[in-house]
């Protein structure tokens, strides 16, 4: 009995280690994220079928009741999202709740500061901001505009884009589900409540510009340059009418592995006129793209309310910037988007980064295209700072140069 189970061992043991030791190599090397590149069919293109290559699960963020106040994230500040905080006391805690991002099913205890009042806020935010939604009611929203969008894994089904969605596709992308990135992108771009661009449509690619293994991800930026060239690609099958004049991207680069195939992929797009939006417009445009801050409540239409957004403030009263003549200042902070985990819920965030700002500019550039279809980039770019708002800021008795803060309605007027 004895040497039966000896025998046993020695050939199981064998299997469990080469078993362990696989799924370990699996795991280190990004097996459990493998990267999936999904196409539209070239017809469906043709005939404006609205088209996805797979619909992306979405699951519910329940983080349960909260037992003590949250430690502040860096980028999203006091998380309270997906969050019971009924059993905090946040009486006193004003200075904390202005960093705060919360969402619909967020649940609010009864001690809360006095001028704090989450649902007025998170409505507030939902305005684009410098007299966008004036431009809305006049008719200019976009419509008749292609933008494309290329980020995470989408929810396509909330309410605040779903229209608006024409295609779904992906490209080496290892999302296994919907993302926040995504929708909140989305829906600043082209939200029906939140967003610049309500009419346009949107061509969606969902890409992860780099490669899981060994317990991290290793960018390469190859994988964005060949997200705009298949932008490129759709547009040659797509009607006149429905060709994609705008590329929204919230991603830099600069020196990274394949920075210098991205900037080469903008240059063949503006050949196109197409205008690709990334956080380093300075690279293929001449102009550096920054977002702006409020406070919670003030009125996002008013440009004297706005000022650096948070997470550069502090340099920016520190040392100024260099050059604040070729600065193009848009909405960021305090913000409400559309819920990557459900269909009609929102967030909202008080401090953004230049993610938020990119669709921002897009969806601007598409609310142009509306008044002036031969519209340019670069006359887009030379107008906007023409009829731009120069900002200069008071702070502890110094004057700083803000830069141009964009004016909507005077820039669709000098376009019309």
């Amino acid at each position: 009995m004895k040497h039966g189970k000896k025998k046993y061992l020695l050939i199981i043991l064998p299997v469990l280690v080469l078993t362990a030791g696989g799924i370990l190599v699996w795991y280190l090397t990004g097996g459990f994220m493998s990267p999936v590149t999904g196409r539209i069919e070239d017809e469906d293109y043709r005939a404006g079928n609205r088209k996805y290559y797979r619909r992306e699960q979405y699951f519910p963020l329940q983080r349960g009741v909260l037992s003590e106040i949250p430690e502040t994230d860096e980028n999203m500040g006091l998380d309270l999202r997906g969050s019971d905080a009924s059993s905090l006391d946040l009486a006193q805690e004003r200075a904390l709740l202005d960093l705060a991002t919360f969402d619909s099913a967020t649940v609010w205890p009864e001690a809360l500061p006095e001028d704090f009042f989450p649902e007025r806020i998170m409505e507030t935010g939902k305005n684009p901001g410098l007299g966008i939604r004036a431009l809305h009611e006049k008719g200019i929203t976009g419509e008749g505009v292609s933008i494309a969008i290329v980020d995470q894994a989408l929810n396509p089904e909330h309410v605040e884009y779903a229209d608006n969605l024409m295609n779904y596709e992906l490209l080496h992308c290892s999302d296994q589900a919907a993302q926040m990135h995504g929708s909140a992108v989305t829906s600043i771009a082209v939200g029906k409540t939140c967003g610049v661009a309500p009419g346009a449509d949107v061509y969606y690619i969902a890409s992860t510009f780099g490669t899981y293994g060994f317990g991290s991800m290793k960018m390469d930026l190859n994988y964005m340059a060949d997200s705009i060239d298949r932008v490129l690609e759709i547009n040659k099958l797509l009607p006149v009418e429905k060709k994609i004049r705008v590329i929204s991207i919230s991603r830099g680069f600069s020196s990274e592995k394949g920075s210098d195939e991205v900037r080469a992929a903008i240059e063949r797009a503006k050949e196109e006129d197409v205008f690709v939006i990334t956080t380093s417009t300075d690279a293929n445009y001449g102009f550096a793209l920054m977002g702006l801050g409020r406070e919670q409540t003030a009125d996002p239409d008013s440009v004297s309310v706005y000022g650096p957004g948070h997470f550069w403030s502090g340099e920016f009263y520190r040392d100024g910037i260099a050059d604040p003549a070729h600065i193009l200042l848009v909405p960021m902070d305090a913000r409400t988007y559309a819920s990557w985990y459900d269909t009609g819920g929102y967030e909202f965030a008080s401090s953004g980064g230049l993610s938020w700002s990119v669709p921002w500019l897009a969806g601007l550039y598409a609310l142009c295209l509306q008044t002036d279809q031969d519209l340019t980039p670069e006359e887009f770019i030379q107008t906007a700072f023409e009829t731009g708002t120069v900002q200069t800021l008071e702070y502890e008795g110094t004057s700083y140069e803000l830069g141009t803060i964009v004016d909507p309605t005077a820039l669709t007027e000098a376009l019309e």
